[in-house]
């Protein structure tokens, strides 16, 4: 009767908890249509990474990433290596167990693996999008080398631009083969109930990597701790290559993640070069001290654990409830005594209360929960060495036996986790990682607004259109002398204005989206896509591939202007007397941020921009012959790019105006700019 009240009370907040996480799942990936969830999901970020490190206090693992007091790459080498050992171990023991006659542990029929799949879908769903925001143009440019390897990752599991390569797009082939056929997960419809997808879990771990990609300059070192953990072997998956073809049904999309993720040449791998080489920033350049840093990473790696696990801090909280109710049940009339005040009640007025389990007994145990964690100088919230209680349960003193060492344990972990009641959302994360300093701050001018950080939403701003749905490029530029103060801002700017269509997972599982992404790896300084996958063969790669941030910056340098830092540096804020180069920067950015509502628009704006970079190109005195010789194979990638996608967009009439409506505003702003 007591378990089942128990459960009837955590089942029903973590209920609560899936109907807050569903609609926040939704608006995020429509996040252009519900821009004022930010401070909302930036406040259930902190307090899931809070949760990561309860988690790991809660638990105490035989081996966990806090062992590691300071980063050091070998220590970190061997860590993960004992971690993989580990779960390489236990499949060798389950497929022994297997071959002698145990059963399968995901699921027993077909039926049951096909629900399990199902389950799944809202994080499978999403793949790849902790890492979708992480490389931006408002990206400080000394992270550029970071981010980009980050997202090199994201790109891997969209395909590389190859649709039937991407990771969601297959996953739901393969629910729909077994008769599955959900809505887009980033439609209203797919949150309703009678999907039947109401896994608290499985929730919990989708919104919080959604949460996360959200705020890629503020919590870069927690994207890659998170990367270093997600990446890694997961037993759930070793186990599904097994069980799902016995039961008839293919298990190519774990296999491949398990081949993809390895941790040599794979994602795995690739995510730990990616921690030593932003540690390795770090420590050269003093962007950030390399405690604080280290300390970040493993928040990340915790909150990809916690993320990943069943249980919550809730379920130890009602561990102790129990406790708790067990104790005072059998010291009713001993501390008859006690001069000691609970919520303003003697113990004798606590311990003569009903200790049945009706519901009177059951609002006593939360009563007196809630009642001693403000409790003075019993409970100092998050001290528990300050804490009376804690004193009295140990040697010396008066409650010592009373309470055995995993009790007094989870004692101590519950008043370590409690906040103080007037503390602001993320107070107890920035101080267990030793304070809020960010990268940001180190490169980002004082102030909030598109260019400088992400994201940032202007009010809408409307989009010129065309009449016309026939795309007809017009001749080349042609400006008898090249404005370097209007050419340096709109060089820099320009990348804007795909990077934004291609963040959503789902949504990327399109042709034309995929065709996108392609243009979008030629701009970022990625190796052309082939047959087979890059993986660390592009972090490795010794050849000349600048992004066009990088171009762009070795265009100011060959003209003196001074070294940029970040894109803030370039185009300044926006007010009543900015030039006409910064407004329509401003323009590019805030279309940007809708590229949903936008999409063809903002693909005739980025092929406008393509006739300029072939201006810049064919001007010897602006670049080095070697960089506008790499710059016409970026232009060349792109032109072939830009003809498929058109290709895709014919068949509809209002997005062919559109991306002409894009390519004549952008044609002509650029003109009148740099004339």
């Amino acid at each position: 009767m007591a378990y089942m009240a128990q459960r009837s009370r955590l089942e029903a907040k973590l209920a609560e908890r899936v109907t807050l996480y569903k609609e926040m799942y939704y608006k995020v990936q429509n996040l252009e249509e519900f821009p004022e969830v930010l401070s909302t999901a930036k406040e259930m970020l902190l307090e899931f990474l809070e949760c990561g490190f309860s988690m790991a206090t809660y638990k105490q693992p035989t081996r966990s990433i806090l062992d590691l007091k300071e980063y050091d790459p070998v220590a970190l080498d061997k860590f993960l290596e004992a971690e993989r050992q580990e779960v390489s171990d236990g499949f060798e023991s389950y497929v022994r167990k297997r071959s002698v006659g145990s059963p399968r542990e995901l699921f027993n029929t077909k039926e049951d693996a096909i629900q399990w799949l199902k389950r799944l879908a809202p994080l499978n769903f999403i793949d790849g999008a902790w890492l979708c925001h992480v490389h931006k143009i408002t990206t400080p440019f000394a992270l550029r080398y970071i981010t980009k390897n980050a997202w090199q990752v994201f790109s891997e599991e969209l395909g590389d631009g190859d649709v039937e390569k991407n990771h969601v797009l297959i996953y739901r082939d393969l629910l729909r083969k077994h008769g599955v056929d959900l809505p887009a997960s980033d439609s209203i419809d797919f949150i309703q109930e009678r999907h039947g997808l109401n896994d608290e879990q499985v929730w919990r771990n989708s919104i919080g990597q959604l949460l996360i990609s959200l705020f890629p300059n503020e919590f870069l070192p927690e994207i890659l701790g998170l990367n270093l953990h997600f990446e890694a072997l997961a037993p759930t998956g070793l186990k599904a290559t097994k069980e799902l073809p016995e039961v008839g049904i293919s298990a190519y999309y774990f296999a491949l993640h398990i081949s993809i993720d390895n941790a040599d040449s794979g994602h795995s791998g690739m995510a730990l070069a990616n921690i030593v080489a932003f540690m390795d920033l770090m420590s050269k350049t003093g962007l950030m001290d390399c405690k604080q840093a280290w300390k970040r990473i493993q928040a990340g790696y915790l909150l990809s654990q916690s993320l990943d696990d069943s249980e919550t801090p809730d379920v130890y909280e009602e561990k102790l409830i129990q406790i708790l109710h067990r104790k005072a049940n059998l010291a009713r009339k001993i501390h008859c005594t006690s001069r000691a005040r609970i919520g303003g009640k003697s113990l004798t007025e606590w311990f003569s209360s009903p200790f049945n389990d009706n519901e009177k007994g059951d609002e006593w145990k939360y009563g007196f929960l809630h009642a001693l964690a403000d409790s003075r100088p019993w409970v100092y919230r998050g001290n528990s060495s300050k804490s009376l209680l804690m004193k009295e349960l140990s040697w010396t003193g008066r409650m010592f036996g009373a309470f055995t060492d995993s009790e007094v344990q989870l004692l101590r972990t519950w008043i370590d986790s409690l906040q103080e009641k007037d503390a602001c959302p993320g107070d107890a994360y920035w101080k267990i990682v030793g304070g809020h300093s960010t990268l940001e701050s180190s490169f980002l001018p004082p102030r909030q607004d598109v260019a400088v950080t992400h994201p940032v939403f202007s009010p809408r701003q409307a989009c010129p259109s065309s009449n016309s749905h026939e795309f007809i490029p017009l001749p080349a530029l042609q400006v008898s002398q090249i404005r370097l103060d209007a050419l340096i801002p709109l060089w820099f700017v320009h990348p804007c204005v795909l990077e934004n269509i291609v963040v959503s997972p789902y949504q990327t599982a399109t042709t034309l989206t995929s065709k996108i992404l392609q243009i979008i790896r030629a701009e970022m300084g990625y190796s052309p896509e082939n047959t087979g996958i890059a993986g660390m063969d592009e972090q490795l790669c010794r050849g000349y591939r600048p992004d066009l941030i990088a171009l762009g910056c070795k265009m100011a340098g060959r003209h003196n202007f001074p070294e940029p830092t970040c894109l803030g540096d370039i185009i300044g804020p926006l007010n009543e007397d900015s030039p006409a180069v910064t407004k329509f920067a401003y323009s590019l950015l805030n279309w940007s941020m809708r590229p949903q509502k936008n999409g063809a628009f903002l693909l005739g704006l980025a092929r406008a921009f393509l006739d300029m970079e072939m201006l810049v190109a064919a001007d010897e005195s602006l670049l080095a012959k070697a960089d506008r010789s790499y710059l016409w194979e970026v232009i060349e990638r792109k032109r072939v790019g830009f003809e498929a996608c058109l290709a895709e967009l014919r068949a509809d009439p209002v997005k062919s105006c559109d991306f002409v409506g894009g390519y004549e505003h952008g044609r002509a702003e650029i003109e009148k700019i740099l004339a």
